[in-house]
């Protein structure tokens, strides 16, 4: 499992072509015997690609508001810490 975690870690790196060839066929050999792994990466792809594809629709304001406080207060409550 935590060879899993550490594949997980960069499958961001990985989609976007940022990895190194060697970590890549070690990645894509681990995806070949971990289904767990490859639904991953695959909900990654659909994500990026349904981003690709889709449209930018306004937001109403008041959504837009309530959404950007709660950013913030999540935010500063995980890193803001002194």
């Amino acid at each position: 499992m935590s060879h899993c975690r550490d594949m997980i870690k960069k499958l961001a790196d990985y989609l976007d072509g940022d990895l190194e060839p060697e970590f890549c066929t070690e990645l894509e050999k681990h995806l070949k015997g971990c289904n767990n792994c490859k639904l991953m990466i695959n909900s990654m792809k659909m994500t990026v690609q349904l981003c690709k594809d889709g449209t930018c629709e306004d937001l109403p304001q008041e959504f837009q508001d309530k959404f950007q406080q709660k950013l913030a207060e999540r935010w500063k409550k995980k890193f803001d810490r002194q």
